[in-house]
């Protein structure tokens, strides 16, 4: 009779220690890590009506939203991997597109990581690290999925390669936009939805909370999406950039990026007014397509009622320009380039606030552990964001720091300060961004910005890999 006792005693014991293992990881939250490539605050809950974004603009009304969110690098891979390692690019890390953790910091444990290794079952869908395998087998409770090959293509035109219609630019990339009358699912993003989709599905009846990250591919070039999407604007009535000009003053080092000349034009004279409207009609139509995927995705969240225990976040890895100063893309560190777009929604916090207050794209890693009560790695740069959380109006850092390739940079309220040393590169930018937002004219050699250039020079050299504050 005691055996018997024993062993019913021993059987609950056991049970309630499942339930209650359980029960403490159903209470984690999970965490939902949005990236999309090539995005800049070009939506509508950043201000701009003209852009076609209900649902991510419906995301930021649930959350907070950063104004002034900052990258490390302004390019993809070098961007992604100090994302994700919680690093600082310097002159040897993270430096191109095709940096790679494994190659650059060997051996550091990744965000996903970090959180695998705390009991979460972790997923990569679409573009997270640029190269695919890039820290997978640890970083990941699954390989890392694309639809495509494992190089981070960003999807291929409709048109067959051995098509006499087929139009290839200098690298053989095909046309820089198209516009077919397909489904989403035709083009690489939808694939990529519909398998987070399915994913998030079978997750929720797991009882380890989950680290889901989807990476969308467009707006990055090529402009490809369906009509659908285009027909949401016209491209006659679309405003192109006041700002054409090269900015007055400006280093031979401040240059644009070259890429959207690596696909056909077809036959549109490079940076005409009609190459300007078109350009911008593809990157809003990509723009929107992606929007509406990231729709799909959140109501699959609810729907699942795993909203309520789920942290979002949905950030670009970078900013973009978009004719200003006749540049396309990223590469270097103006402000289009480097601003990018920020969303948080985590249980618990106030919803539908914003923040002007400088952060930097290398704080995501240690406010995801703060939030899920993660240790967080003493490798991590960066600097938790909760209390902007907490309060979105109080003070904090008083700088944020970027570079590109032989260009460092400092970010604060009023300034953006690069220097560009090395390579035989002695030069650099100054804008005042209270009287000159657009960064139109370097006043690094004017007599009254003397003082306010010399003290950006020593926080620049000073404080490049500290976190400041103003108190």
């Amino acid at each position: 009779m005691n055996k018997i006792v024993l062993f019913v005693s021993l059987v609950f014991f056991i049970s309630c220690s499942s339930q209650n293992e359980q029960d403490a990881n159903s209470s984690q939250p999970n965490i939902l890590f949005i990236m999309v490539d090539d995005l800049k605050t070009e939506l509508g809950c950043y201000g701009k009506a003209h852009i076609v974004s209900p649902n991510i603009d419906k995301l930021a009304e649930k959350g907070l939203l950063f104004n002034r969110a900052y990258v490390q690098n302004p390019v993809c891979g070098a961007s992604r991997a100090s994302i994700l390692s919680g690093l600082r690019p310097t002159i040897n890390r993270f430096w191109d597109y095709k940096s790679m953790i494994d190659e650059d910091a060997p051996g550091t444990t990744t965000l996903p990581q970090q959180f695998k290794e705390n009991g979460y079952y972790t997923l990569s869908n679409g573009k997270i690290f640029h190269i695919l395998d890039d820290s997978e087998e640890r970083s990941w409770s699954e390989p890392a999925w694309h639809v495509s090959d494992r190089n981070g293509r960003t999807g291929r035109t409709m048109l067959d390669e051995d098509s006499p219609n087929y139009i290839g630019g200098t690298k053989n990339r095909g046309p820089y936009y198209e516009s077919p009358e397909v489904e989403d699912s035709a083009y690489t993003d939808g694939k990529i939805l519909n398998k987070s989709i399915a994913d998030l599905k079978r997750l929720s009846e797991k009882k380890e909370p989950f680290f889901l990250a989807v990476g969308f591919l467009k707006p990055h070039l090529p402009f490809y999406a369906p009509k659908k999407y285009w027909d949401l604007y016209n491209s006659d009535s679309i405003e192109i950039a006041h700002n054409k000009e090269r900015p007055e003053n400006a280093p031979s080092s401040l240059v644009g990026s070259p890429e959207i000349r690596f696909y056909h034009g077809k036959n549109i004279e490079y940076n005409s007014e009609e190459y300007h409207k078109k350009s911008r009609h593809g990157y809003y139509a990509c723009v929107s397509f992606a929007d509406a995927l990231v729709g799909k995705l959140l109501r699959t969240l609810e729907s699942l009622s795993l909203d309520e225990n789920t942290i979002v976040v949905l950030v670009g890895d970078h900013g973009w320009h978009l004719g200003e100063h006749n540049f396309w893309g990223k590469h270097n560190t103006l402000h289009n380039a480097i601003n990018a777009p920020m969303i948080i929604k985590a249980p618990g916090f106030k919803k539908n606030t914003k923040t002007d207050a400088l952060v930097e794209f290398v704080d995501i890693y240690p406010t995801l552990c703060e939030l899920a009560g993660i240790d967080v790695p003493k490798h991590v740069q960066g600097k938790s964001f909760v209390p902007l959380l907490e309060n979105p109006t109080r003070t904090w850092k008083e700088a944020v720091f970027t570079r590109f390739e032989y260009g460092n940079a400092v970010v604060t309220d009023n300034y953006t300060y690069t220097e560009y040393s090395g390579n035989g590169l002695e030069e650099s930018i100054l804008y005042d961004l209270e009287k000159d937002a657009q960064e139109n004219i370097n006043v690094v050699d004017k007599k009254e910005y003397e003082e306010v250039a010399k003290s950006l020079k020593t926080l620049l050299k000073d404080g490049y890999s500290t976190v400041l504050l103003k108190n």
